[in-house]
């Protein structure tokens, strides 16, 4: 059986991105519906901006509670290190999914093993995505305890590393680096994508781009839209947090603001809002950001036909 479905307890290797706003219940139960792990990302289900860590974590409660009521499969939600934290909105989330019963952490940022451990002690599956992947973080994660790491590349959508690493030579190094299961991320559009994968190492695929353009996904009609009518040449990619990482977008204003920026040395741009751009679809609010191949998806479709195809090639 494949090693991935083993540890989560589900039929494909399908894991689902925790996009920022546009993730919902309705989504992650029909992922995991579908045989898959949907993954809860920051604000899902919100519908407003809240603020402070008490109103966000009953937000996030209500969203647990709403998927539990849509599927009994397996679930996760994302969280992040301590670093990356600075004022315990995650610590809380970590907290309220133990409390919960969602025993499940995608966890993005550095590699913090002490967290680790810690997490492992408290019972959760770690699947682990290092901003910027490397060999000795992936090398640093297993030791520590984590299940499953993400090989991000730089073909995705959302933050992108700041390396330029393509996400075909992530996925062998770290497969090859290390001995639990390694999930491809960026550009998994379609099955031949996935196969790719496989071949090089990768036991499952971490999906966002394909999700964002599915029925259930909860991102404006107009941003799917803006996504499906960008031709491939068009997307934009700027620099931010200094180098750390970086944006793809669809042509619009902060899209071309911050390219224009970086050639003028600032690396720390603006993105403007997922708020307001991706969850309500005006495209000059914030960036629209998808993998560079999102080009080769031809339809907006369910997500129960979007994981079968994406997971065949781990289970045939």
């Amino acid at each position: 059986m494949n090693r991935v479905c083993e540890m989560l307890n589900i039929q494909y290797p399908v894991i689902q991105g925790p996009m920022a706003w546009i993730t919902s219940s309705e989504l992650v139960a029909a992922v995991s519906n579908a045989g898959g792990l949907g993954v809860l990302g920051t604000s899902a289900d919100s519908t407003e901006i809240v603020r402070g860590i008490d109103e966000s974590v009953e937000e996030m409660r209500k969203a647990i509670r709403n998927t539990k009521a849509l599927t009994d499969k397996p679930f996760g939600i994302n969280v992040f290190p301590e670093a990356g934290d600075p004022y315990g909105f995650s610590k809380a989330m970590i907290a309220l999914a133990k409390e919960e019963g969602v025993m499940i952490l995608v966890v993005a940022g550095n590699v913090s093993p002490e967290e680790i451990r810690q997490w492992k002690r408290d019972g959760f599956t770690v699947i682990m995505r290092e901003a910027n992947p490397t060999i000795r973080g992936a090398e640093i994660a297993e030791k520590a305890g984590a299940d499953i790491i993400v090989a991000t590349g730089c073909d995705e959508g959302g933050c992108m590393p700041g390396l330029s690493t393509g996400t075909t030579a992530i996925t062998a190094l770290l497969a090859d680096a290390v001995n639990i299961p390694v999930l491809a991320a960026g550009g998994i559009v379609n099955e031949k994508l996935s196969k790719a994968a496989q071949i090089v190492g990768a036991e499952g695929v971490f999906v966002g781009t394909r999700f964002i353009l599915s029925k259930e996904c909860r991102a404006a009609d107009a941003t799917k839209k803006d996504i499906m009518d960008t031709h491939p040449d068009d997307f934009i990619v700027f620099t931010q947090s200094n180098g750390d990482s970086k944006w793809r977008t669809t042509p619009h204003k902060y899209g071309k603001e911050g390219l224009e920026a970086n050639k003028n040395g600032d690396m720390n741009p603006p993105s403007g809002s997922f708020y307001y751009g991706m969850l309500k679809g005006n495209p000059d609010a914030g960036v629209n950001t998808v993998s560079n191949l999102s080009g080769l998806i031809r339809s907006i479709d369910f997500c129960d036909a979007i994981v079968k195809e994406l997971g065949a090639p781990f289970v045939d």
